[in-house]
């Protein structure tokens, strides 16, 4: 029987193959120092070669339009039902005002989400109350990159007017929407939705809509929301599923994931059950910096661009995510409801100056860029 060692499993990566469901987990879980700092300068190496030196960061305001929500996820502090302390729908005319807002500030994308609202129609239509709101911005700012809607909306406006997603997602993106966040992804683990996102999309349902995203010529971007109650099993097969889904949009030729993001839990406000369940309410940066090693050694050459989140884990640890394998610092966001009412303490607004100057303390250049990693020209 062959031993399989960390250095062995570190090598193979190197040499550009793809690791095994096994490997995966086997670096997930090393808890001695020496395998740690080998993990570590594993991913930094394959960040330099897949990505090179330079550090991206891009300019976008994110708007979270409403925070009434049918649904009880079990990590979330931001929903609110209507009539709630706290509730708030933004109208058309603050939408458009926000956006001037981010334009005026340099904004190339605008990234908006929100809670699932049964009442935001339009002539009994949820599809046409996304789609004003959609033309509505474009109209305005026809340069503006909408990120828009995860694939959780879709499925919501799907269900609420009785479409395929892939009408949904056409619709969309005939009205104007640029690329879809990978929010909503959480674990793609139907046993750790069942606990955190009960009423949520499962598995399969995320992995379809995204697919059929790129099947419409959009890009998508992906997540995983860490450090709760999943497993390192769960952790790396959730890895699994995103690299699978990456090489079949790639290999018929469709427009994939342009960046994989790790957002830890803050569970400071979260609802009890799951917070004494977790039993802390920060991150626990050195979890998140080994899971972000990882990702980047296992997604490997198919996602190339790795953002680690300064909201959640505040900007020292970002920056310090930029030497475990990450290569982008994330946008300035402007302002951020979700992680923040959450408890994070990264703040909710980054100004360019404070990004790059983080940069800069690791002595590696950087680039403004946009959603799709292309250069800016001013």
């Amino acid at each position: 029987m062959v031993t399989i060692t960390v250095e062995k499993i570190l090598d193979r990566a190197l040499e550009g193959h793809d690791l095994s469901w096994e490997e995966g987990v086997m670096l997930l879980k090393q808890r001695s120092p020496d395998a740690i700092v080998q993990i570590r300068q594993t991913a930094d190496q394959l960040r330099q070669q897949q990505s090179g030196e330079t550090v991206t960061y891009i300019i976008n305001r994110n708007i979270n339009f409403t925070n009434i929500c049918e649904q009880h996820c079990s990590f979330c502090a931001f929903r609110r039902d209507e009539g709630d302390e706290g509730a708030y729908w933004l109208d058309l005319e603050q939408l458009l005002a926000k956006a001037t807002d981010a334009v005026q500030r340099g904004a190339t994308e605008l990234c908006m989400q929100g809670g699932l609202n049964p009442k935001a129609t339009l002539k009994g239509s949820s599809l046409s109350y996304y789609l004003r709101i959609v033309e509505t911005l474009k109209d305005k700012f026809p340069r503006l990159h909408l990120h828009a809607f995860s694939p959780q909306e879709v499925q919501f406006i799907a269900r609420e007017d009785g479409l395929s997603y892939a009408a949904v997602i056409a619709a969309l993106r005939d009205a104007g929407v640029d690329s879809l966040p990978g929010t909503a992804a959480e674990v793609l683990d139907d046993s750790v939705r069942r606990v955190l996102c009960p009423e949520k999309i499962d598995t399969a349902t995320w992995l379809e809509i995204v697919g059929i995203a790129h099947q419409q010529g959009l890009y998508t971007t992906s997540t995983m929301l860490s450090g709760h109650i999943e497993t390192p099993e769960q952790q790396i097969h959730h890895l699994e599923l995103l690299r699978s889904l990456q090489q079949a949009s790639l290999e018929k030729g469709y427009p994939g994931i342009t960046e994989f993001i790790l957002l830890p839990f803050v569970g400071q406000e979260a609802p009890k059950p799951l917070r004494r369940r977790v039993g802390r309410d920060q991150p626990v940066l050195a979890d998140a910096l080994l899971l972000m090693a990882v990702a980047r050694i296992f997604l490997g050459h198919w996602i190339t661009n790795h953002q680690p989140s300064w909201v959640k884990l505040g900007l020292a640890g970002a920056t310090e995510a930029l030497t475990w394998g990450c290569n982008d610092i994330g946008g300035t966001l402007m302002e951020e409801h979700i992680t923040s009412m959450a408890g994070a303490q990264g703040g909710t607004c980054m100004e360019v100056e404070t990004l790059v100057e983080a940069i800069a303390s690791i002595d590696r250049p950087y680039r403004q860029r946009d959603t799709l990693y292309g250069s800016v020209s001013h």
